[in-house]
């Protein structure tokens, strides 16, 4: 792609609002108030232009509302008239009741007071149609009881010009508004019927191009798309989502607006079922008339069963368990293998056991795990080495995995739940048509349409739940040992095999006097296979 075919870089919203603020106030090029004044004398109108657009998010360039200001110039000097301010409202809807037009409050202050803030008397307004200033009734009635405030006015747009004094201004401008208001609501349904259509076709409907597709929206992006495939298989092998979100930054794309890598846009990206073939529409999968999910004529990065698994590992709020770290950027993860697992087991002075949530800690050229102060809840008075738990606690782990993997069933190929999810849907299949063959009464159908429904609806939540935990164990670590030992896994990794194992880990306090590490005082509490 040469320079001159690369697409046009969008605007920000301070770069456009800046562009905008150089179009408001006096046009360039406008006479002098000196030079106007005389102008009003010679039998010109000095008239201020109001332009608006609802939606300058798509192109996002501020272009609307300039043409709007040339056509305004032109309408202006078909009726010998001059335009002396600009009133510019970007990408602010008429319609909307909650929406502030700030430049269509100035600019009826101007009108009120008879002057523009440069000093500039208003004798008339101009703008390209009636929508662009009202949509609604009171706004038409503040812009005409401003603008009659003073006699002998002009108001012009392309139509030309319109007497707003007369009796009939009103009934007129109550009619454009209730024509406007109907045409907003048609077009907005016919928007959304329009984009129900496309995606029940199967059809792409968003404006800007998807991350990890070409412009066609169509076909895969080589570079892109393998990023997203990739932040896929690591969270289903373990991989926490601070950890994704880093090599997204670190493999040289940004996002289809040019944006650096955050962590929501990446849950955002990987939680999209475009990356698997599915749409979702108000929160909704797209289904056909049978329930089943529209597949789109994209192509697909992931498969179904692995988009419905890594979405139910991003539900997952395991914070708390060490999956995600806090801090402000991608690489603030937990600096300790066993923070947040390691609970103090000395004894207080009343013979209860401390059991706080010991931390770690930087010690002199290692770490250390401690109690936390006795304003934190603990007791203060344990401290151990770290590398010497760490060690321990990572081979207990690893042995522990080994035996369990070599007594775990395989990957499940069917869910034993397909045959009764089928013969509900039979059922309801044979339903419908007893219905359209008039065989049963419509209270008798919907009654019993509903009980199937509901049965058809929890068996397949089930067998979402089901593909998802046998993709995540498809995808995850065979040999955790060797991955472990190889520098495969990243510190996320290690805690989350570690957190899935065990439920606590008991740290007793040492022999005292003794530099001796005695394992004996490290005490694991496993996990059930049942809860694995």
């Amino acid at each position: 792609m040469t320079l001159a075919e690369e697409p046009k870089k969008k605007l920000t919203a301070a770069e456009v609002e800046r562009m905008v603020d150089r179009l408001r106030g006096v046009p360039a090029g406008a006479p002098s108030l000196e030079e106007a004044k005389a102008l009003q004398a010679a039998g010109w109108a000095l008239v201020v232009a109001y332009c608006r657009i609802s939606d300058d998010a798509h192109k996002r360039d501020g272009h609307g509302v300039e043409d709007q200001t040339r056509h305004c110039g032109r309408i202006a000097e078909r009726g010998r008239m001059v335009v002396v301010h600009h009133y510019i409202d970007n990408d602010k809807s008429a319609s909307k009741a909650d929406v502030v037009r700030a430049d269509f409050d100035n600019m009826i202050s101007a009108l009120e007071r008879g002057s523009t803030d440069h000093g500039y008397p208003v004798d008339g307004v101009v703008c390209v149609a009636d929508d662009r200033l009202y949509r609604g009734a009171h706004a038409y009635e503040r812009f005409v009881d401003s603008f009659t405030g003073r006699p002998d006015r002009v108001y012009a747009d392309e139509t030309g010009r319109h007497d707003l004094y007369g009796d009939g201004a009103e009934y007129r401008g109550l009619l454009g508004v209730a024509a406007s208001r109907s045409e907003t609501k048609k077009k907005k349904r016919r928007a959304r019927l329009n984009h129900l259509a496309r995606a029940e076709r199967g059809e792409p409907v968003s404006g800007r191009r998807p991350f990890g597709w070409n412009e066609d929206k169509l076909t895969l992006h080589p570079g892109e798309s393998a990023v997203v495939r990739q932040g896929v298989l690591d969270l289903l092998a373990g991989k926490s989502i601070t950890t994704v979100t880093w090599n997204f930054i670190e493999s040289g794309f940004s996002t289809t607006l040019g944006n650096s890598w955050q962590l929501q846009t990446v849950k955002q990206i990987l939680r999209n079922p475009r990356i698997c073939g599915y749409r979702k529409l108000k929160g909704e999968l797209v289904s056909d008339a049978q329930g089943q999910p529209v597949v789109g004529k994209w192509e697909a990065i992931v498969t179904p069963k692995e988009w419905y698994a890594v979405t139910a590992l991003l539900e997952k709020q395991r914070s708390a368990a060490g999956w995600n770290g806090s801090g402000d950027s991608p690489r603030t993860p937990r600096k300790y293998l066993l923070t947040g697992l390691l609970r103090c087991g000395k004894k207080l002075e009343d013979g209860r056991t401390c059991n706080t949530k010991m931390h770690g800690a930087p010690a002199r050229e290692t770490h250390k795990y401690r109690c936390r102060s006795v304003l934190d809840g603990g007791c203060d008075k344990l401290s151990r080495q770290g590398p010497a738990i760490d060690k321990l606690i990572t081979q207990l782990v690893l042995a522990k995995l080994e035996m369990r993997n070599a007594e775990r069933k395989p990957v499940e190929d069917s869910w034993d739940g397909e045959p009764t999810l089928e013969a509900a849907q039979r059922r309801k299949s044979a339903l419908e048509d007893r219905w359209h063959a008039e065989e049963i009464s419509d209270s008798s159908f919907f009654s019993l349409l509903k009980k199937e429904e509901a049965e058809i609806k929890r068996l397949s939540i089930e067998r979402k739940a089901w593909d998802a935990r046998q993709e995540t164990r498809r995808h995850g670590i065979k040999d955790v040992r060797a991955q472990w030992e190889n520098g495969e896994m990243d510190l996320q990794q290690k805690r989350a095999v570690i957190f899935d194992a065990l439920e606590a880990v008991i740290v007793l306090p040492g022999v005292k006097g003794s530099h001796k590490f005695d394992p004996n005082t490290i005490i694991p509490v496993w996990k059930e296979e049942e809860a694995l």
